[in-house]
């Protein structure tokens, strides 16, 4: 697994994000100039996370790309080979399997005024093969929220440790223990550079992505080559734009 962080997660079940939506640590250091401006709307990683679990259990109970086009927003792209490919054409080559994989988000981080969102989680196939996966949200004008952008990728090398999966299905158990964590940009954007950064890359190299409509988080995928891509998300921490995530997908081999 080529992104950096503690090794194997486990994903507790939607009750655990419910009591403890937000990392304590996390609103002890909000100061008063990071509150929301009255009127504006207001953050909700939870539901991010509540849609991301339904979004996995609609996936065990009507099928694998059945679920994906039900939660997909317009124009949402799922990363293939080559770049990010609209999810109707991707789910056009692919029929739902017997028996789908299962996933949970471990981490989410939200705008400031909730509008995009993106889950970082583990995933488990059939076989046994665990990975992790990246989802973009958008919130939509009913308040429900959809993703717009998913990729993925198994771990390698495979943990030695096996993954246990619960019966409730919305579980993913590894040896080390750790609640969800689901966190919520500052409320004001940096005075400079509100748009997203241009990619410091090598010539040839594709990327997209998008911005927060309150300018706290942004995320970007980038194309390093056939079958290779990393997306990277910023937020707003402490008055300056601060890298959440970099996800690495690795060349396949075999």
């Amino acid at each position: 697994m080529n992104l950096t962080r503690a090794a194997l997660f486990a994903l507790l079940p939607l009750a655990a994000l419910v009591t403890q939506p937000v990392a304590a640590q996390d609103r002890e250091r909000r100061e008063p100039r990071d509150r929301p401006i009255p009127g504006r709307q207001r953050a909700d990683p939870g539901k991010v996370a509540a849609a991301d679990f339904a979004f996995a259990r609609t996936a065990r109970e009507k099928g694998q790309w059945s679920a994906f086009r039900e939660y997909s927003a317009g124009g949402a792209q799922m990363h293939d080979a080559d770049g990010p490919v609209d999810v109707s054409t991707f789910i056009a080559r692919r029929a739902d399997p017997a028996e789908t994989m299962r996933w949970t988000p471990n981490e989410i981080w939200s705008s400031c005024d909730g509008s995009l969102a993106v889950s970082y989680g583990r995933w488990v196939q059939p076989d046994g093969v665990v990975g992790s996966y990246v989802t973009v949200w958008k919130r939509e004008r009913n308040g429900d929220y959809r993703w717009v952008y998913n990729t993925s990728t198994p771990d390698n090398p495979q943990p030695v440790v096996p993954v246990e999966v619960r019966p409730d299905g919305d579980t993913i158990v590894v040896r080390e223990i750790t609640a969800i964590r689901a966190l919520t940009a500052d409320c004001r954007a940096p005075a400079a550079e509100a748009g997203v950064v241009p990619v410091a890359a090598g010539a040839g190299v594709q990327t997209g992505g998008g911005e927060a409509r309150d300018a706290t988080l942004r995320w970007r995928w980038e194309q390093l080559a056939q079958g290779q891509w990393r997306v990277v998300v910023d937020w707003v921490r402490e008055g300056a734009w601060t890298e959440a995530l970099s996800f690495d997908v690795p060349e396949r081999q075999g």
